[in-house]
């Protein structure tokens, strides 16, 4: 593991990578960087940049959850300097007033005239002010390169009226997990310190080695108290990408709390949990849980959300008279990633979470990871370096790669693998998405957008995903580095106004797209990943594009009495707006960069030929690395079960008598894949 100083050095690093790739301060870029960990990790529920700095007030973002009456308000404090800084007591007081005094002009509806039109913090300005007196919780995230001061014991809290405040800190530490583990702390329940007592639970079946699994009832007010600790980070990840694309309290769950909340437990199925590690103390004729490590709501994130909300929104005093069924599995650290997510899968298997919200474990991953480890990037302009784009399947795995090598090799392996060329999940959901002509799908932020891309990727998959090799790989590459120049390029026009450029630039390259499919054209971008950078007519054309949609989306806006143009540019409508009122001018030099649609299609169909015939090769290779002795004892386990349709046996019986001489072939070898995966989910073990 880094130091606090080694870690501050990469810190800088990557703060100076984003800051020259957006043309953005420091302060900004840093905020960029954490909030999208912060966001991706569910600690917090969104990022909206929003950057004012003005007479005892700041912000530097926000994100407010409706469900919750809850605003999050976000500050910086970032100092950029080579040694360990100190975030003192008087800081974090200095930073809620600053935050406070911005909140109360806003409510009072006069700072919305003062700051720029158009800008960010006009449109959260403007927002406060019709709906700010509904807020009954904020939440000042301080982002900060400095250490907390050991002296800070408890961090400021205040409550105004009926609205509570309080500060969240993320210091130097705390990005530094969060950054290289994607958490930034553990989740420790603890009931007896937080109730006063253990929780009374009813082991039932035993798994095995694996896991212990536990019934108990849970009060609701605990329940919400946790929830308000931990917020979405206790729902498993792919549950909470489902909620957060559909959440919003059930009228059902509400009324029975309000009117009937002794009946709680009858009508309402409960919820499914995990857990890594657990305490327990016998207690006479019963077990105590005393203490929880990494728990995550597998299913029942709706109710658990719903029940929070309630006592937040409501004012519900009668939480302690509901209780909720809990089923407990308690899994073994070290098979958590293989076992948390087929139980998140099976316990959701009923409900309309469908098999793309479990996208985080999809082949897909897995392939695109293999081809920005193994695909060398031919060597920019001016340079003979040929580099990879390195995808990052699990945030950190990037810092991680490097962490114990020695000073030579760090150094080679990021100049091979550069950090402005790392990519993310998040990043290939937004690029395709908007390519898709779907900007506004895009503007509703990283989870509800991932979440229509995982189901777009999954019902395109197949069974092999021969429409995802290497070429489609080299094209999304081309498209993200054409995403990213606009996106720099936008940040330093003079025309921009400080605010929208993620809605900006998805709507440009969404309009381009959508103009050149009625030519029966496209973007070229296997040239752009071939010259690893677009040309400067595309650059000429998409540039005054954006110019036209920035001003647009604002005065739209207003046009249709929307108060916040962040909100505005996730509606349908405003992409419909903005198809009618942009002039998308082709000029005639960009037809170098363009590429025919039948000419394209035709590469498509290559490429899935080409795909095809590797995964037939990765499968001959895995069913012959396994060798015959182990296919002939899945062959045996197999014949004393039902689970198996005779074809499946015929398969599996080739691989059981494989020789040097005579292998399956590569569609054979696919179906035999498929039944080992089969067995293995019916409970073969090797």
């Amino acid at each position: 593991m880094m130091t606090d100083g080694e870690f501050l050095a990469d810190l800088q690093q990557q703060v100076s990578a984003r800051s020259v790739a957006t043309s953005d301060f420091s302060e900004t870029a840093f905020a960029s960087v954490v909030a999208e960990a912060l966001v991706d990790s569910g600690a917090v529920p969104g990022f909206e940049p929003a950057f004012f700095v003005h007479r005892g007030m700041r912000v530097d973002g926000y994100a407010y959850t409706e469900d919750e009456a809850t605003l999050d308000l976000f500050q910086v404090e970032y100092h950029g300097e080579p040694e360990i800084q100190s975030l003192t007591k008087t800081s974090l007081d200095a930073c809620l007033k600053r935050a406070e005094t911005f909140f109360e002009r806003a409510v009072d509806g006069d700072l919305s005239v003062e700051v720029d039109v158009g800008s960010g913090v006009w449109s959260l300005a403007r927002q406060l002010a019709q709906m700010g007196h509904s807020v009954v919780r904020i939440r000042l995230n301080i982002l900060s390169d400095a250490k907390l001061s050991s002296a800070v014991k408890t961090l400021p809290t205040k409550k105004k009226g009926e609205r509570e405040w309080a500060v969240r800190v993320w210091d130097l530490v705390a990005i530094g997990r969060l950054l290289s583990t994607g958490e930034p702390e553990p989740i420790v329940i603890d009931f007896v310190k937080m109730f006063g007592k253990g929780l009374p639970c009813l082991p039932a079946n035993s798994g095995g080695a694996e896991l212990e699994s536990y019934l108990t009832v849970i009060p609701g007010d605990w329940l919400a108290e946790i929830y308000d600790l931990y917020g979405g980070r206790l729902l498993e990840q792919n549950v909470r990408t489902f909620l957060q694309a559909t959440k919003g309290v059930n009228k059902g769950i509400r009324k029975t709390i309000l009117e009937e909340p002794q009946m709680f437990f009858a009508y309402n199925n409960g919820i499914s949990a995990t857990a890594a590690k657990a305490e327990f103390d016998p207690d006479g004729n019963q077990v105590l849980v005393n203490r929880l490590e990494n728990l995550q709501i597998v299913n029942g994130g709706q109710t658990t959300a719903s029940i929070f909300n309630v006592m937040k929104r409501d004012k519900a005093e009668n939480l302690d008279k509901v209780r909720v069924q809990m089923k407990l599995s308690v899994v073994r650290p070290d098979v958590v990633d293989e076992i948390v997510p087929k139980i998140s899968l099976y316990a959701n298997s009923q409900n309309k979470v469908s098999d793309a919200d479990f996208f985080s474990n999809h082949p897909f991953h897995r392939r695109i990871e293999s081809f920005s480890r193994n695909v060398w990037a031919p060597a920019a302009e001016g340079s003979q370096q040929m580099t990879h784009w390195f995808y990052e399947r699990a945030r950190g795995q990037y810092a991680n790669a490097s962490v114990y090598m020695t000073p030579a090799k760090k150094k080679e392996f990021e100049v091979q693998n550069p950090r402005k060329q790392l990519i993310q999940k998040t990043d290939i959901a937004k690029v395709l998405v908007t390519i898709m002509c779907m900007p506004h799908v895009v503007s509703q932020g990283a989870q509800k957008n991932f979440k229509f891309f995982a189901e777009n990727v999954t019902g395109h998959w197949g069974e092999e995903g021969a429409a995802f090799g290497e070429e489609w790989f080299k094209g999304i590459i081309g498209a993200t580095i054409a995403f990213r120049t606009l996106e720099r390029l936008v940040g330093s026009a003079v025309w921009y106004a400080q605010g929208y450029r993620a809605n900006t630039v998805t709507y440009s390259i969404a309009l381009l797209t959508h103009a050149l499919k009625s030519r029966k054209q496209d973007i070229d971008f296997l040239k752009i990943w071939n010259k690893q950078a677009t040309s400067s007519s595309l650059n000429q054309v998409l540039l005054g594009i954006a110019k036209q949609v920035q001003a647009r989306i604002i005065s739209s806006a207003e046009a249709y009495r929307v108060a916040n143009v962040t909100e505005w540019c996730k509606r349908e409508k405003c992409w419909d707006d903005l198809l009618q009122s942009v002039d998308v001018r082709l000029e005639s030099d960009l037809d170098k960069d363009l590429i025919d649609a039948d000419e394209k299609e035709g590469a498509k169909r290559a490429a899935r030929r080409e795909q095809k015939v590797m995964n037939d090769i990765e499968a001959q290779t895995y069913v012959v690395g396994r060798g015959a002795t182990y296919w002939s004892k899945l062959h045996k386990w197999a014949s004393e079960g039902v689970v198996m349709t005779p074809s499946e046996m015929d398969f599996l019986g080739v691989a059981a008598s494989m020789t040097s001489r005579k292998i399956p072939t590569g569609p054979q070898s696919q179906r035999v894949i498929a039944a080992e995966k089969k067995a293995l989910v019916e409970g073969f073990k090797n």
